[in-house]
């Protein structure tokens, strides 16, 4: 079995836990029509990670803090993300006519700094991007899905595909990446879209703030090595930025 159907089942796992809080591991392999030895095969794994606790058959969602909504964190740090999202723009060259946006407030402040462009098309999962997009006169569009509200996108668990075209450019947001070996992802539904719009963009390019050097993440998604730059402010430690630089061109933004 392909490595991305298994993320895809555990993140489903994750997602039916969310909604139910407990299940039984036989209803586990109903829903998802897999052997019972796959499902614990697939709870063991979500335990380690400290996802989920199992008891007596049954598993249930781990009670958590959870990761505040982009709505919550669009309004912390504006000046560190609005001097990054300004940086990314200068990035976008005129020739480059394809542009990707992941989720994320900082790449939802690059959306709007793009309006000032034109002669653009622009993918997105982002509610904020798209709300923000709005107001220019370029080509925008999503590939649809159920609606997150923490990250405030649109994610699809059997199918996180976008659409057979070419990115000039794309720009990556992340929930956290502290102890990481590459930028992560808070489930594997949006690890999934961040690998592949990497794979269809010539140029990829991280948004980072400091603050997600100090925050942790579910899964890493790329390691550094898959991208051109990494845009971060002038509060991210220097030891940081100089580890960093082993692996990717590092600009810290003023």
């Amino acid at each position: 079995m392909k490595a991305i159907e298994i993320q895809q089942r555990r993140q489903k796992i994750l997602t039916l836990l969310s909604e139910q809080h407990q299940l039984s591991v036989q209803k586990l392999t109903e829903i998802l029509d897999v052997s019972d030895e796959t499902i614990r095969k697939d709870l063991k794994v979500l335990v380690d990670q400290g996802m989920i606790k199992k008891s007596y058959g049954t598993a249930e969602i781990v009670s958590a803090s959870p990761l505040p909504p982009v709505s919550h964190r669009d309004k912390t740090e504006n000046p560190a993300k609005s001097a990054i999202a300004a940086t990314a723009l200068t990035l976008i060259t005129p020739t480059m006519r394809s542009i990707g946006l992941d989720q994320g407030s900082t790449v939802a402040k690059l959306a709007a700094r793009i309006n000032d462009l034109h002669h653009k098309t622009v993918i997105t999962r982002s509610l904020p991007a798209l709300i923000e997009l709005k107001d220019g006169d370029n080509e925008f569009f999503s590939p649809g899905g159920y609606y997150n509200y923490n990250d405030m996108s649109f994610q699809n668990i059997e199918n996180p595909a976008l659409p057979n075209i070419q990115l000039d450019i794309s720009f990556f947001g992340s929930s956290g990446v502290k102890n990481s070996e590459g930028l992560c992802s808070s489930s594997f539904t949006d690890a999934a879209f961040k690998k592949q719009m990497n794979d269809q963009s010539t140029v990829s390019i991280a948004l980072l703030d400091h603050t997600k050097f100090t925050q942790t993440s579910l899964v890493t998604a790329l390691p550094w090595t898959k991208f051109d730059t990494l845009i971060t402010d002038h509060k991210t430690p220097q030891e940081i930025v100089k580890q960093l630089q082993n692996d990717v061109k590092v600009i810290v933004a003023d």
